[in-house]
């Protein structure tokens, strides 16, 4: 099927061409001829990529049965467009450049045989195309070539998913092997989803757009609904008569609203509503719907009668190793101290050189999100930490500079090196980059 698709793209990709070539004669032609060409290209590229898997080891019968079925195919398409009404010329030549071109390197692999290249050669063919056919005052066909640039879009958004899915599966094998049947169907019913969406805004946009001026106007009356109560709540608590210049100013901007002539910067009103739904989004209706899926999935685990405890023991039982892939939850907590370390650690490293820098880099070192509750204690010298440190993670060595000069400094006395701010600021780097250890084995000071 992804080959199939990919030979779809590459056959239809040529529309560009037909399009301007058959603009020249008559513009009736245009339809049935490209209709022509397109299953002529697709159906001898399909058997000449056969013909080469077939042959790969007689090269030189293949080479010949693969010179007739291109001629024999570009006759076909030259034929089947003059019987259609087409030009002679324009005819063949519009068959022998579809044929040769997508016959060119028919075996290759299949995200070759529609790669980005020419995705992007369809696009600018369609966008110039269009662009002279304006130009020369010949009918553009907006509606044909939008569609057709639709469908190859869908067509390769979909192969270029399913590629990446399969590059990613045999990414440690070294055998070609199928995606599971879950997550291909998983996977393919997100992008039909996004594809459908898209497809949806794109037909029904008219309506679309009706609907938002209609909210928007709707937007602007409340708003001056409330503006207008506010001012004569005013009036009447300081006994003067209500205005009515606020009121048909009002009515005039949400006339202008609904017909659409209005200023844009009116649309600035939905930055505040647009600002509290996705906060709405984030903090409350991601978790319902993180709820309602895992009760989804345990119905259906229940509904198909299979029971994972018992697996798992199953599982626990056995010596063999299991490849088990875990779902969790991002840490919302450890991720905004993730974010306000980094931002001290900046504003540490714009600090100018001075033994202050130095003891301040100390202590963000000590607060660093890598080290988990209970591994530094109060009583912990700096050598301890450092052991803490190479028992936890790597590179084991990363604060034996910076503890060096510490204790140049604190007991040696000997002052602060030249290079110390570099070496406490080469620790921090690699502190920054730390991952929370799953359990801290440390021997000097018996942490666990």
């Amino acid at each position: 099927m992804l080959t199939l698709t990919a030979l779809i793209c590459r056959s239809l990709g040529w529309y560009p061409l037909w399009l301007m070539l058959f603009s020249l004669g008559s513009t009736d032609v245009i339809l049935p001829a490209s209709g022509v060409l397109f299953v002529t290209a697709l159906l001898s590229t399909g058997c000449q990529r056969m013909l080469r898997q077939r042959l790969y080891a007689r090269k030189k019968l293949a080479l010949c049965l693969s010179v007739l079925l291109t001629l024999l195919s570009a006759a076909a398409g030259a034929a089947g467009c003059v019987l259609l009404g087409g030009g002679i010329f324009i005819s063949i030549f519009a068959s022998a450049v579809t044929v040769i071109c997508t016959h060119r390197n028919p075996e290759c692999s299949t995200d070759a045989l529609f790669s980005l290249n020419a995705y992007t050669a369809f696009l600018s063919g369609t966008v110039i195309s269009t662009v002279l056919l304006r130009l020369t005052h010949q009918p553009t066909f907006l509606t044909q070539t939008l569609a057709v640039a639709g469908f190859i879009s869908a067509l390769y958004f979909l192969l270029r998913n399913q590629l990446m899915l399969r590059r990613y599966i045999n990414r440690r094998s070294a055998a070609d092997t199928d995606v599971p049947q879950d997550i291909r169907r998983s996977n393919l019913s997100m992008v039909c989803g996004i594809i459908l969406l898209f497809a949806v805004v794109f037909l029904f946009h008219e309506p679309l757009v009706r609907l938002l001026l209609r909210m928007q106007s709707v937007l602007v009356s409340l708003f001056f609904g409330l503006c207008r109560a506010f001012f004569r709540l005013i009036d009447r608590l300081s006994g003067e008569a209500p205005s009515e210049t606020f009121d048909e100013t009002a009515e005039d901007i949400s006339q202008e609203l609904a017909s659409g002539n209005a200023n844009p910067l009116w649309l600035l009103l939905w930055i505040p509503f647009i600002a509290v739904a996705i906060f709405i989004w984030r903090e409350v209706l991601s978790d319902w719907v993180y709820d309602i899926r895992m009760l989804l999935q345990s119905l259906i685990a229940r509904l198909r009668n299979t029971d994972r405890t018992d697996a798992e023991i199953r599982r626990t039982d056995t010596d063999e190793y299991y490849d088990t892939e875990t779902t969790l939850r991002r840490d919302k907590k450890q991720s905004s101290r993730k974010k306000a370390w980094r931002r001290a650690l900046r504003k540490w490293q714009a600090m100018p050189d001075s033994n202050a820098k130095f003891y301040a880099g100390y202590r963000l070192l000590l607060d660093a999100p890598c080290w988990t509750d209970g591994m530094l204690q109060v009583s912990d010298t700096v050598r301890e930490i450092r052991n803490k440190w190479a028992d936890c993670f790597s590179p084991q060595e990363a604060l034996d500079a910076a503890t060096s000069d510490f204790h140049a400094d604190r007991y040696a006395e000997t002052g602060l090196p030249a290079e110390a701010i570099a070496d406490l600021n080469r620790a921090l780097s690699c502190i920054r980059n730390a991952e929370q250890p799953d359990r801290a084995q440390n021997n000097h000071g018996g942490i666990q």
